[in-house]
């Protein structure tokens, strides 16, 4: 794992709709590594190393779960909508910061006091309407001041921590981890039989919209995408529902509510975890979706698998992964790329015969 690029990825503002600073960092990881930098009509990340042979993709999303700035009270307190999915009682009393047009503004989502609240509104979750953004304003006028504005975008406060060898906590990891091991492996890849592009996508959150946009621009041969998905060994998980343990391997992703990985692919990726010692779990999911059920199907359809690094407390203001599960799934990706062929390709494709 290359520590101080996550960190900066993680750090870093990228709400879904207002990527732009994933997409500087990216840049300037990959302009000297890769043959051409392009983004498709939505402002996703593609880079290119390679001109011949089967096109592969790896794809990571560069979004977050955020918030947009809906209202400006007279009294100075922000009203805001949410970006993605989010739980309301993982909102509540957090630090956040809103990226305006001149800079960054630090912000908490209010609440009201424990002490003016009845036993019945405590044991009540506050619904969403009733937050707010108190950045310390007295007046709309002084909101307009400090620089922000309806329509500015909101994240958590960034944070970052390795709370041991093997334990990453941090803002956005969903999927600023994936960002990260797709640039890795990108710049790791020397093989000149294939066609690699490395592609961080914009709005995967509310919708697999820059997944959609990216597949049609590039028209891959092949695809893997890798994101984060609920890891289930903390108190209180279903085990059945959610098998996923930090330090136990990446996961690939069996089912979600719009993909099914391409049983060939799947299958040379799981023997050649097994040949090579790597750990692999494995995992569905109903409730959401990754950028594979985007790739899987456009443009006539491709290969396509995902695989998902278990993550907990996804969709929070901070989220915990394994170095260890990273750096297994960057060494089973590495050999694969490393390994593949036109003629690896032409295998995988065939339906019949």
């Amino acid at each position: 794992m290359e520590t101080n690029l996550l960190k900066q990825l993680v750090m870093a503002s990228g709400t879904s709709g207002d990527e732009q600073e994933i997409r500087e960092i990216l840049y300037r990881e990959l302009v000297n590594k890769a043959d051409e930098i392009t983004f498709d009509g939505l402002g996703s990340f593609i880079a290119r190393k390679g001109s011949k042979g089967p096109k592969v993709t790896i794809i990571g999303h560069m979004d977050e779960v955020g918030f947009i700035v809906k209202y400006i009270s007279e009294d100075g307190f922000l009203s805001f909508d949410t970006v993605g999915s989010w739980w309301n009682q993982s909102m509540l009393n957090h630090r956040v910061e809103i990226r305006t047009k001149t800079g960054k503004v630090a912000g908490i989502i209010g609440s009201i006091a424990p002490h003016a609240l009845s036993e019945a509104d405590k044991a009540r979750p506050m619904e969403h309407d009733a937050m707010f953004i108190d950045i310390g304003a007295d007046s709309a006028e002084m909101v307009a001041e400090m620089g922000v504005a309806v329509g500015d975008f909101v994240c958590p406060e960034p944070n970052f921590a390795e709370l041991t060898q093997d334990r990453i906590l941090g803002k956005a990891l969903d999927n600023r981890a994936g960002c990260a091991l797709v640039a890795e492996l990108f710049k790791r890849c020397e093989n000149g039989e294939i066609t690699l592009y490395a592609v961080a996508t914009v709005q995967e959150e509310v919708g697999l919209r820059g997944a959609q946009t990216s597949a049609e621009a590039i028209a891959p041969d092949i695809a893997i995408v890798i994101d984060t998905m609920v890891a289930g060994d903390t108190p209180g998980f279903d085990w059945i529902k959610f098998p996923l343990k930090l330090g136990s391997g990446a996961a690939l992703a069996l089912f979600d509510k719009r993909y099914i990985p391409h049983q060939k692919l799947k299958q040379d990726l799981v023997d050649m975890a097994r040949n090579m010692a790597e750990p692999l779990q494995f995992c569905t999911m109903k409730t959401g979706a990754t950028d594979g059920g985007r790739y899987n199907v456009m443009g006539g359809g491709r290969p396509v698998v995902a695989f998902c690094l278990p993550t907990r407390y996804l969709h929070a203001n901070s989220s915990m992964i394994s170095r260890s599960d990273y750096d297994s799934l960057a060494t089973l990706l590495d050999h694969f790329l490393a390994t593949y062929n036109a003629e690896k390709h032409a295998a995988i494709c065939r339906y019949i015969g």
